[in-house]
């Protein structure tokens, strides 16, 4: 039989683990070892009489006393020193020594939780047991100290047994979660006691729970304990002291008002859904309403995209996508792109309101539908015609397995709701517009009814599944700003009001988002038309064929995922610490989002977006480090590499401007891009991978592949360096990014703005080689950032003179090798030319300028790119063309005219006129002192 270690008074023990677990067992059952100041005497009396027969100086009970303060000293973890606890007598010491092992013990069982065997119904924090101690009246200093320091130590052990679960999932973690809330709820009430030492320890303890495990500020328990603590009056027992009544008052509003905010800035959307729940039961209970306290302290809480109102540091609150989507899980009424302010309070009410209503129309329903004693089956699946519209198959096969003949209300209202949902999608996909206001209404109060049936029968998740699975995909499918909102306000309804059914929603939801990735919509249409308004000018001003416009606007799809983005980073901080199942599926959704780096669109007006989407990989890959996923770290760090790479590519294109004519959204975009610059700032350094990366073998988990390939980076000699290098580099790169669009954004700085400061030559030369490592698009996009630089420039050459066989794909690489000097030296880098990519008309018609001298090699080059395109293409630049034979010795450029010319009437009439222009003189021109002259012929 195995044996476990037991502290004792002279050190620890091996103990037979029954042995162990009946001590344990008892320390739950012993009543808090409170002792009168008469106790104190008499034992003080016996224990001397004990240690020393027939003497009075007591020589044996001060050694004895001694090594008990010895003991205490080391059971309260070197808190006191021995002489600081010398003026205790040996009877105090013993005592406390015993007090210390007592409730180390009934705090390391169980977690601290009292009668919780199987038979128990309900749990009782030991926290109760140790303010006991402190209660005692006429308690010494240093007695007082000692218990207090008793109190925290064993908050210690409490900690360290919630520590030790932490990576538990399963029933363990909900033992975790489930222990932490008790504590916490038991701090909660002891803010009331008397003592105001008591309450300053629960204050303290509490605000340390919060800091360790911050998931205790979205728990239902607790807020639900702060609200009705501050709405309770005070008993009549107690109006007697209005002193404490006031004190404690104040107390639980400051508390609550400071939970609240936290709430906010790392979860707003869940808080709201949680805040509106408890109204709602407010609304249900006829004689329970908020008090004044309650009206008068939330009504002073906002949130918003004011300056004023945004939390300060690196909070959730401060993502602008978050806050979208917190604005749309209020019910409000609002333009995305729009600034806010909102009163937490009267919006919580309203949208309480709204839901009570939808709830109440569901009961209504159903006590009509009961009265009049259900429906038979073959008129659910025959159909009304005028009242009920016809079923889908997929709903009628529901009724049809029914055992009864008569339908019940629920099987009734699904298969309502299932047809209306599948019309919604039906009119999307067709291309037409859904109505705002019946899709959110028909949303609605598909989520009340499924509310309203929740545990009705060990059956009615199953049944459910089907409409569950189409409030989640509605949005996804219709992909507008006005669905997802709508999408968003019933998420957050379903997941406060029914917190079992988080895993499930967020299921859908990240098989919703995958299918748009697989489908290329909004964030991830990379096809060339939706890249912005660069799309239009192809091939003008970029290389490729000319396409079709989209038929819809991508920047409307875009929208809808950035409220969506918004509403996973509000799970994710509500999941992050308890919750390892719902951790898998948001890095299911990472994975599959970030497997290509060419998944996404380019377009302008997606970089906030982007990068949010960003923040969120690189938020849920530092859970390597702690918390349930430390088992998963070397799959966390492949995906943080490749948050990096696609993060890297976005930098790939040029840099671009997008102007939807509304400030907020410019300045938005900013923001976004600055919370994933202050992320990067902030981000802890794995000390894992410092500690590989001291040698010159590979420092990733990945060390062991051959030839030290990396799946994302390829051939790498040292990845900590190499790692390094590129966070600086993107670091760089965002700053820059950042600072562009807020100059776009606010073309006039304020005086008290203050500018980073100018990146080193040598810097950006470090940065191109790193850059060109990863992708040489983002070396040439990087010296596109600082035209001014020449030593980035010429490097960036350098560069590409000496990869030149590798970038033949890469039209922008042109500039850097075909130049004057290679066309005077004859270079043989311009033998790449046959071999090379297509390039814009514009970059292929700056070839046709006489610094070029119209080299042969060059020419075939810019013919070759001039009929690749349609010549009604190339009439836009049928100015330069015809200047351009000014210098045409080969007449090269001539026979492309007229080849163009018969391929084309449009082209040759264009041609005709602009030929005319320049043959065509006129009869004189007049000088400066007003007289005519004739012009002379060129």
């Amino acid at each position: 039989m195995g044996t476990i270690a037991l502290q004792a008074v002279s050190g620890p023990y091996m103990w037979d683990s029954q042995w162990s677990s009946a001590i344990h067992r008892i320390s739950q059952g012993t009543p808090p070892l409170v002792v009168s100041s008469v106790k104190w005497l008499e034992d003080e009396l016996e224990l001397n009489a004990l240690h020393n027969p027939g003497s009075r100086r007591g020589s044996g009970n001060e050694k004895a006393a001694a090594n008990q303060r010895a003991a205490l000293s080391a059971a309260l973890g070197g808190r006191f020193e021995v002489s600081a606890i010398s003026t205790i007598s040996g009877v105090k010491t013993t005592y406390l020594l015993a007090v210390a092992f007592l409730e180390i013990i009934r705090f390391s069982s169980n977690g601290g939780i009292l009668n919780a065997g199987h038979g128990s119904t309900a749990s009782r924090s030991a926290f109760n047991c140790v303010f006991e101690y402190l209660k005692s009246p006429n308690l010494m200093p240093s007695v007082s100290q000692c218990l207090t320091a008793i109190i925290y130590r064993a908050f210690e052990t409490v900690l360290d047994w919630l520590d030790d679960r932490r990576s538990e999932t399963g029933k363990v973690a909900e033992t975790r979660e489930s222990t932490l809330s008790v504590h916490a709820c038991c701090l909660i009430k002891n803010l009331s006691q008397r003592d105001e030492h008591v309450r300053n320890i629960s204050v303290n303890l509490l605000n340390q729970l919060k800091d360790r495990y911050p998931q205790i500020i979205l728990n239902s328990s607790c807020l639900d304990l702060l609200l009705f603590s501050v709405k309770n009056e005070p008993s009549s027992t107690l109006v007697s002291d209005p002193a404490w009544v006031a004190t404690v008052r104040s107390l639980y509003q400051k508390t609550l008002r400071e939970w609240i905010v936290v709430s906010l800035s790392h979860a707003p959307c869940t808080t709201q859904g949680l805040l509106q729940e408890k109204l709602c039961k407010w609304n249900t209970w006829q004689k329970t309403h908020p008090t004044k306290d309650v009206v008068s302290l939330l009504s002073e809480i906002k949130i918003g995209t004011g300056k004023d109102n945004c939390c300060t540091g690196t909070k959730t609150a401060n993502i602008p996508a978050v806050m979208a989507s917190a604005a749309a899980a209020s019910g409000e009424n609002l333009t995305v792109t729009e600034a806010f302010n909102l009163e937490v309070l009267s919006t919580g009410i309203v949208s309480a309101t709204v839901k009570s209503n939808y709830a109440g129309e569901i009961a209504g329903m159903r006590r009509i539908y009961e009265g009049i004693g259900g429906l038979d089956s073959n008129f659910l699946t025959m159909g009304n015609g005028r009242n009920l519209d016809p079923p889908t198959p997929g709903s009628i096969a529901i009724v049809q397995d029914s055992q009864t003949k008569s339908v019940s209300f629920r099987e009734l209202l699904l298969v309502r709701f299932v047809h209306l949902l599948q019309k919604f999608v039906n009119i999307a996909e067709t291309g037409a517009e859904v109505d705002k206001s019946s899709f959110r209404e028909t949303c609605s109060q598909a989520s009340a009814l499924l509310l309203s049936d929740m545990g009705s029968d060990s059956k009615s998740v199953e049944s459910i599944t089907k409409l569950l699975r189409l409030l989640c995909w509605c949005p996804a499918y219709i992909l507008t700003p006005n669905a997802m909102e709508t999408g968003i306000f019933i998420w957050t309804w379903l997941v406060s009001a029914a917190p079992h059914l988080g895993p499930l929603i967020l299921s859908e939801l990240v098989d919703a988002w995958l299918w748009t990735v697989e489908t290329k919509r909004g964030l991830f249409a990379s096809e060339s038309r939706y890249a912005g308004p660069a799309a239009k000018l192809r091939p003008h001003l970029s290389p490729g064929d000319p396409e079709l416009p989209p038929e819809k606007d991508p920047v409307e799809q875009i929208l809808a995922h950035r409220l969506w983005i918004g509403f996973f980073v509000d799970r994710f901080e509500v999941v992050r610490h308890n919750s390892t199942e719902q951790l898998l599926l948001l890095g299911r959704l990472l994975q599959g989002t970030t497997k290509l780096s060419c998944n996404f669109c380019h377009h302008p007006a997606a970089s906030g977006t982007f990068f949010t989407l960003m923040l969120l990989g690189l938020k849920f890959c530092s859970c390597k480090s702690w918390g349930s996923l430390q088992n998963f770290a070397p799959g966390l760090q492949l995906l943080e590499d490749r948050i990096y790479r696609v993060a890297l590519d976005w930098f790939s294109h040029q840099p671009e401007w997008y102007d939807m004519g509304n400030n907020n959204f410019a300045l938005s975009e900013a923001h976004s891009v600055s919370a994933f610059v202050n992320h990067l700032l902030n981000e802890p350094v794995d000390a894992q991978l410092d500690r590989k990366g001291q040698g010159p073998e590979n420092g990733s988990s990945f060390n062991n592949v051959k030839d030290h390939c990396h799946p994302i980076w390829g051939q790498i000699e040292n990845y900590t360096v190499g790692r390094e290098k590129r966070k600086q580099l993107l670091l760089m790169l965002c700053q820059h990014e950042t600072d562009r669009l807020d100059v776009w954004a606010q073309p006039i700085v304020a005086k008290e703005s203050v500018s980073r400061p100018k990146v080193s030559t040598d810097k950006l030369v470090e940065y191109a080689k790193t850059a060109f490592s990863v992708d040489p698009r983002i070396a040439l996009s990087l010296a596109s950032r600082f035209p001014t630089n020449n030593a980035l420039k010429s490097e960036v050459a350098l560069l590409v003179q000496l990869h030149i066989l590798e970038i033949r794909n890469i039209p922008e690489a042109l500039p850097y090798f075909v130049t004057p000097k290679a066309v005077d030296e004859n270079s043989s880098l311009l033998q790449q030319l046959p071999h090379w990519a297509s390039c814009s008309i514009t970059m292929a018609l700056e070839f046709l300028s006489p610094p070029y001298k119209g080299h042969p090699r060059v020419m075939a080059y810019v013919l070759r790119v001039l009929e690749s395109y349609p010549p009604d293409r190339v009439t836009f630049f049928m100015p330069q063309l015809v200047q351009a034979l000014r210098y045409d010795e080969e007449r090269l450029v001539e026979g492309y005219l007229l080849r163009a010319a018969h391929r084309s009437d449009v082209f040759a009439h264009i041609l005709i006129w602009h030929l005319q222009g320049e043959t065509c003189t006129p009869e004189s021109v007049k000088d400066a002192s007003g007289k005519f002259y004739p012009k002379a012929e060129i």
